[in-house]
This record gives C-alpha cells, structure tokens and sequence, in this order.
C-alpha cells in the first residue's frame, strides 16, 4: 500500500511528534521533543499519496533515530495506521 499524505502526519503524530509551522513555504514540521527529532513535509493535499521520497526518508529518520523498527514500518505500510503496542 502506498501511504496518504494524511497517513504519514497521522503516523508522526502516532509517534509523540508535534506539528509546527515552518518558515518554508508550504511546508510543516514535525518535532519530537524527546528525541530532538525534526522531520520536514511538504503540504500535500492529505488524500493524494505521498512522495516516494517523502516515505524514504520517513522511514529512514525513524528507524536510524529509534521510533519505529522496518518491521513497524512495513506493517504501518501494509495496514496504512499504527497498530497500538
């Protein structure tokens, strides 16, 4: 399956991420007071699937920074939300 921009919001925000407004323009930022994460998406319109780019990058970012193993991540791709643990 191949995620919704919506999805993956929903899947930083599942995660303990906040949402902020970004000085980019037509972008938002994710952030993770914890960790000290920061994760940059563009607005894209929620229904339309998001960039190959972006979901390479998501999953990268949060499996190198410890938020979601490549078996979280692939489920999260199979099903399209967060299964609760």
């Amino acid at each position: 399956m191949k995620p919704t921009n919506h999805q993956i919001r929903q899947l930083l925000i599942d995660l303990g991420f906040e949402a902020r407004n970004s000085v980019e323009p037509k972008c938002q930022v994710f952030e993770h007071s914890d960790s000290k994460s920061r994760v940059l998406l563009p607005l894209n319109k929620d229904e339309e699937p998001a960039r190959e780019a972006d979901v390479i990058s998501i999953q990268t970012h949060l499996m190198y920074r410890g938020h979601l193993d490549q078996e979280g991540f692939a489920e999260f791709l199979k099903e399209g939300v967060l299964r609760a643990s």
